[in-house]
């Protein structure tokens, strides 16, 4: 876990410093607010013992190391607006949480029955509030309990991660978008490409006579097909674009800033990369063939619009005679059957 811990304004000469020691329950008085700040940092380290434990000094400083967010941020502060500040900084991190950890230093000549303060902190996002006088068992036991949060959140968000990786990819090739997952990537490219005035590229790809290798050789080496040809077509595209299987044997790949006669060199990439030698399958060798339709979009077009102009592209290289790229032309008018 990543701990930030911060002095703000605790300088004055009139801050009471007095602490409670880790190994009595009893109140020592510490010789400096330095001394306090050791023992809060010692406390940290005994409770995080592998965590990485950066400072800062003042609130401007403390904004500074807010990226990336910390896990937790325990402030020793006296003033009151200081401490309000350090929650409004955090707070702009939405998510994940960072767990915010306040302790006051009161100063002599005020009074220490001033109960509205914690409640202001609390209010502007802090989880605990503590005085520099309370005894400092109070707060070890505070971070055992932040610990404890902090871990189930990142279960929690590890396990979002997982659902919205689940959701958006393919159960059979889990290196491809599935269906819902390619449109969506679809939609944002070309709101990009709207907002940008840069061309976007499809290819929609099907493998040739897919059903002969199921019927000959049984799904399990069709499944292994499947998987060679995503493999295949995934090394061929740039890190930036995405793919995914659109149904069946169908696969839509999605590139950004990618003209038409880029994307016809790729297709042809990726054609010979698929085709270029057979893949092994527990059954047998599989001479497998690709055709393949692209077209460039570059101004306003909806998703399914884009999708039916790839599509169109493809069936025009089904009717040619298979294993070959063609890219969408508004002219030929071929019907299916």
């Amino acid at each position: 876990m990543r701990i930030l811990i911060a002095e703000v304004g605790t300088n004055a000469q009139n801050v009471d410093v007095r602490c409670t020691s880790m190994q009595s329950a009893d109140i020592s008085t510490c010789t400096s607010v330095q001394d306090q700040v050791e023992l809060i940092s010692q406390i940290v380290s005994d409770v995080f013992p592998d965590g990485e434990i950066i400072t800062a000094s003042g609130v401007t400083q403390v904004g500074q190391r807010l990226s990336p967010s910390p896990d937790i941020v325990l402030a020793n502060f006296a003033d009151l607006v200081d401490g309000l500040s350090i929650c409004q900084s955090v707070r702009k991190q939405a998510v994940p949480h960072t767990f915010t950890i306040l302790i006051r230093q009161l100063i002599a000549d005020r009074s220490a029955t001033m109960a509205d303060w914690k409640v202001d902190l609390l209010e502007a996002g802090a989880d605990v509030c503590i005085t520099s006088t309370d005894d400092y068992q109070l707060l070890r036991a505070y971070l055992q309990v932040v610990k404890r949060m902090a871990k189930a959140q990142e279960q929690l968000l590890a396990d979002c991660r997982l659902f919205q990786f689940r959701a958006t990819h393919d159960p059979l090739l889990t290196n491809l978008l599935n269906y819902s997952g390619i449109v969506s990537w679809l939609q944002n490219q070309l709101d990009f490409s709207l907002r940008h005035s840069t061309p976007v590229s499809l290819i929609m790809a099907d493998i040739d006579n897919f059903r002969q290798v199921n019927n000959n050789y049984g799904h399990l080496a069709g499944n292994a097909v499947l998987h060679q040809v995503a493999e295949r077509m995934l090394t061929s595209i740039r890190s930036e674009d995405a793919i995914g299987r659109f149904g069946g044997e169908e696969f839509l790949a999605v590139l950004s800033n990618c003209n038409a006669k880029q994307i016809i060199g790729l297709a042809e990439r990726i054609r010979g990369r698929v085709s270029h030698s057979p893949i092994q399958t527990t059954e047998a060798s599989v001479s497998v063939n690709l055709s393949i339709g692209v077209t460039t979009i570059l101004g306003e077009i909806g998703v399914e619009e884009a999708i039916k102009q790839a599509d169109t592209a493809l069936y025009r290289a089904k009717q040619l005679g298979k294993d070959r790229v063609c890219s969408y032309d508004k002219q030929p008018n071929l019907s299916r059957f």
